[in-house]
This record gives structure tokens, C-alpha cells and sequence, in this order.
């Protein structure tokens, strides 16, 4: 997660413990008499509820694939990055305000815990949709907390985690009818209640939106399968003759393709550059069979079969640090994938070929495969007609690749390029930040989206 979406999120949590300090605090200290224990509860209560409601409203606008979002974030891999944290922090604020709200009662009716008598709640007698609201709350949490983690099991089926993510958005409205009837009255007239009210109405519209199965169709355009081969490292590379209406894409950038409707859209990287005044419109799909769906795709495809394309998305396009200037001024670059993750590169070796390789750019691609049978054949031939340096690496017999070959190429205006295992990306992050590259010079591509 970048510098600057961890710094927007500390100071939306401060903003958030803010407003509820303004709005609640004074409401316990302004009798002499100190607030008792469900007094303290009921505070709680309403201040994990509003955490809730904002983290669960970011989840749920992030979850709708909008193009502004998405390019301030760094691309669709970022955002949906940051979709999964909000997610897995808002099932863990689901069960603090569950807590909060269950254990002091339990406690008090086992006896285990006394009770002042102003500390009662006393109240009037609840009405029927209030109460509804309540037994809303408890029950909500269960299949809540069971979808958070269904989604974060990858052995579950991507085709049943589709399904049961979009169960979210139908317990989320339902957790908006929870939060606006129990909020205490006196709160809608403070900063805390407008805020509910914002979560309320943006969290709400994207899960109308989301239930609709309205995400992502204004970015969806028909295309069809010409042919397909599989490599003997069992990558399977599918070419698609794409309609004209297809806006064409950046190198680096993917989409979400759609081959059967039940199975629904999954993301795969772009292979080729976007040459659309050619004589010919296609682009080339990498899939790796990393799941039932995938591992069985091969099989599936039929000659002239019609698919959905939706995108394209991503920000990872080569350029980030590179605006306004030319090609001899360009700033060099280090390449660095594993396995499938050469895809985004192979598209701008696409680029760069047609281009020539007198473009003027110093670029060195490590590439680290188990052995030659996993490298794309047209991997060397693309690298010398681009005038990229290649650094292939085989690890069953070679081991992983040191960073002091990678390091040894790093100048000061450097950036580099990642594409590879989550693992391997993190532990580079850190060997990069320990030899002086500023973070905003290295992208890697976040191409997990559970």
C-alpha cells in the first residue's frame, strides 16, 4: 500500500474519532455525575458503529470500478488492494461493535458484573422496527464475518466467491437500515449523524449499483477468440480480434474478460501493444491455470467464440516518472517478473520493437523462470529488437535472483518495474528502499485481487 493511501486512511480514522469526540463526548461529561459503565458502552457502540459505516462505504465506492478512482489510486490492482484491507478492517469493526454491544449485557445478566441503577437503560419500550433493526445487528454479523473469510480462502472457487461477495452489498443495506434506526436521536442534529447520513446514502447507492450487476458496463465491448496456443510451461495465450468500439490500452495495462457468462469476468494481462490503425484489431490474453476455471480454459475455447472484454484498466504503462519528456532525455528503467508476470512487459517490448531500437532509453529485464521451457519464445528476439538488455534467470538450477545483479544498474534517477510473486515484490520493495530508491520509483503491479 503506497505513502499516500496510508496517510489518507490514519487521517480519515483521526477525522472520524474527531467528529465523534465533538458529537458524543460532551454529551457524557455535561452532568456532574460521571457517566456509567453502559453509558461508556452506548458511546462506544455509536463510534465503532461510524467506523464501520465508513469503512464499509469506501468498500463498497471502491468496489465499483469508477475510472477517477481508479487513476488516483495508482490503477485497478491498488484500488482493489485497498478494496480487500477496507474489507477485512470493516468485518474486524463489525465484530468490535458486536462485542461492545453484547459482552456488558451478558456480563450484567450472569451476574458477573453490577450495575448502578442510573446506569439502566431505562428507556421506553422499543417499537417493533426498532427492535427489528436490533435483532438485525446480532444477525448480520454471522454471515458477515463468514464472507470476509470465504473471500480470503483461495481454494474457494472464484465463480462461488463472485456470489458470495455480492451477498456484501445486500448485507450491507441491510446494515444501513441497522445504523439509521439505532442511532441515538440527538446525534442527527451533530456532525456525527451528517456523517452516517453521507456513509449511508454513498455506501448504499454502490450497493444498489453493485446488486444491479451494473459495475464495469459502460467499459465492456464485445470481441472474439481467433486462436489459441498453450506454451509448454502451460501458459495459455489467447488471440482476440477486439470490436472496433474497443478504446485500445496502454502497454502494461489488463482487463477483465468474460468467456462464459455463469463463470463471470476475470482479470488477465494484455501481452501485445494496441496498434488499432493497423490493418488488424487484436490483442493477446496470458492466462495462467492457477485454478479450476483457468486450468481448464484450454479445453473450453471454441474458434469464433464471442466473448466480453471489459477495461482496459491499470496504471502499470512505463511512464509514470517519465511525463513531458523525450526519447533522448528518457530516464532509465530496470524490468523485473516471474512466471506469468512477463506479460505486461512483453506488451511494452510490443511498443518498443515497433518503435525501433534506437529509442535511447537504458532498460535491464530480469526475468526468472524455473527453466527454459517457461520463457516466451519470442521473449529474446522481442528484447533485442526493442534494445533491452535481458537477463534471464533459471531457478531450479540457478537459485533466485541476487539483488546485487539487479542493484549494480540502479542510478539515481532510476525507477523499476515489478511484476512477479507477492513475496518476492515486498522483499524487493525493501532491498530497493535500503539502496536509496525513493518508493515513488518503484511500481509493481498488485495483480492479486482476493
Amino acid at each position: 500500500m503506497s505513502q499516500r493511501i496510508k496517510f489518507w486512511l490514519v487521517a480519515l480514522n483521526l477525522a472520524l474519532l474527531g467528529v465523534w469526540a465533538f458529537s458524543v463526548l460532551p454529551q457524557l461529561l455535561r452532568d456532574q455525575a460521571p457517566a456509567g459503565l453502559l453509558q461508556w458502552r452506548d458511546a462506544l457502540v455509536v463510534l465503532s458503529g461510524i467506523f464501520t459505516f465508513a469503512w464499509m462505504s469506501a468498500a463498497m465506492l471502491l468496489s465499483l470500478r469508477l475510472a477517477w478512482l481508479e487513476s488516483r489510486l495508482g490503477g485497478l490492482d491498488k484500488l482493489y488492494h485497498l478494496h480487500k484491507w477496507l474489507g477485512i478492517g470493516a468485518g474486524l469493526l463489525v465484530f468490535v461493535h458486536w462485542m461492545i454491544e453484547l459482552l456488558p449485557k451478558s456480563m450484567v445478566d450472569a451476574g458477573w458484573l453490577q450495575v448502578p441503577a442510573q446506569d439502566d437503560d431505562g428507556g421506553g419500550e422499543e417499537g417493533f422496527w426498532t427492535e427489528l433493526a436490533d435483532g438485525l445487528g446480532e444477525w448480520m454479523a454471522y454471515p458477515m464475518l463468514a464472507l470476509v473469510v470465504l473471500a480470503l480462502i483461495k481454494r474457494f472457487s472464484y465463480g462461488h466467491f463472485r456470489f458470495t461477495h455480492k451477498l456484501m452489498s445486500l448485507i450491507f443495506l441491510l446494515g444501513i437500515y441497522h445504523g439509521l434506526m439505532l442511532l441515538p436521536g440527538h446525534l442527527w442534529w451533530q456532525p456525527a449523524g451528517w456523517l452516517v447520513a453521507v456513509f449511508a446514502a454513498v455506501g448504499g447507492g454502490a450497493a444498489l449499483y453493485a446488486l444491479a450487476g451494473r459495475i464495469g458496463q459502460r467499459q465492456r465491448y464485445p470481441a472474439t477468440i481467433e486462436n489459441w496456443r498453450q506454451t509448454a510451461g502451460g501458459v495459455l495465450q489467447i488471440e482476440c480480434h477486439v470490436a472496433t468500439t474497443w478504446p485500445g490500452h496502454r502497454a502494461g495495462q489488463f482487463l477483465l474478460a468474460t468467456f462464459e457468462r455463469q463463470e463471470g469476468a476475470h482479470p488477465f494481462s494484455i501481452a501485445t501493444d494496441w496498434r488499432g490503425g493497423g490493418a488488424t484489431k487484436s490483442l493477446m490474453l496470458t492466462v495462467k491455470p492457477l485454478g479450476d476455471y483457468t486450468g481448464q480454459l484450454a479445453d473450453r475455447l471454441k474458434p469464433g467464440q464471442n466473448i466480453v472484454l471489459e477495461g482496459p484498466y491499470g496504471a502499470f504503462t512505463f511512464d509514470a516518472d517519465h511525463k513531458a519528456q523525450t526519447a533522448a532525455t528518457a530516464a532509465p528503467q530496470i524490468w523485473i517478473a516471474g512466471g506469468i508476470g512477463v506479460a505486461p512487459f512483453l506488451a511494452r517490448l510490443d511498443a518498443l520493437a515497433n518503435k525501433g531500437a534506437g529509442h535511447g532509453q537504458d532498460i535491464h529485464f530480469f526475468y526468472s523462470i524455473p527453466d527454459a521451457s517457461h520463457c516466451p519464445a519470442q521473449l529474446a528476439d522481442l528484447c533485442q529488437a526493442a534494445g533491452v538488455q535481458l537477463h534471464c534467470r533459471h531457478t531450479q538450477s540457478e537459485g533466485l535472483q541476487p539483488f546485487s545483479a539487479i542493484g549494480e544498474h540502479l542510478r539515481a534517477d532510476t525507477s523499476v518495474w515489478f511484476c512477479g510473486p507477492a513475496d518476492w515484490g515486498r522483499a524487493l520493495g525493501k532491498a530497493l528502499k535500503a539502496a536509496g530508491l525513493p518508493a515513488r520509483r518503484y511500481h509493481r503491479e498488485l495483480f492479486e485481487f482476493r
